[in-house]
């Protein structure tokens, strides 16, 4: 993580929309959870200087992007961390694209090419689905390519709510949704 420390982002999603976490105190202090009253919320660990804004409208009022405003333009947008209600396979489906095969096996329906088959994990006690798959990246030199990327699609679920996080197509996108996931947990802030 390019020797920047790690903070912990309190990523607050209330039932009206979202909010930004309020600055932390310096590089390596945790950044504080806004107060939002019934909030739902999720924290994971990230890299010191990336920065949470809430998505578009239209990716709906659960929903923040983390970015790096060091990197250049197009690769700044690293993980979009949306929270949902439902299950663990029902938002998987909806939200992430993993459905069952003929045979009864989580696979991917996102991404180019043949479908990859979808990993479960766990990670601080609550049951995720995860996959990598190719995706499309565009940069100003070469311009848009089909396949070229690559990125994490993951649900991690507390049985009521799940948080889906999923990357951009670059290597800085991957490793900090991987970091994410690694560390995600529900808060009840």
């Amino acid at each position: 993580m390019n020797g920047l420390g790690v903070v912990a982002i309190v990523v607050a999603l209330g039932i009206a929309g979202c909010r930004e976490p309020s600055a932390a105190a310096g590089p390596e202090a945790p950044q504080a959870a806004p107060q939002a009253p019934a909030a739902l919320g999720v924290a994971f660990d990230q890299a010191a200087g990336l920065q949470m804004r809430p998505c578009d409208a239209h990716m709906g009022p659960r929903c923040m992007i983390l970015s790096d405003p060091a990197a250049e333009e197009f690769l700044r947008d690293l993980l979009t961390v949306q929270v949902h209600a439902g299950s663990l396979e029902a938002v998987a489906a909806a939200e992430a694209g993993f459905e069952r095969n003929a045979a009864g096996r989580l696979m991917t329906t996102y991404g180019r090419f043949e479908p990859v088959a979808v990993e479960a994990f766990e990670v601080n006690g609550k049951p995720g689905l995860r996959a990598v798959v190719a995706c499309g990246i565009s940069d100003p030199e070469t311009g848009f390519h089909a396949g070229a990327g690559e990125c994490l699609w993951a649900v991690v679920s507390d049985g009521t709510q799940s948080v889906v996080i999923s990357s951009s197509g670059f290597g800085n996108g991957l490793d900090a949704a991987e970091a994410a996931v690694r560390s995600i947990r529900f808060t009840t802030d």
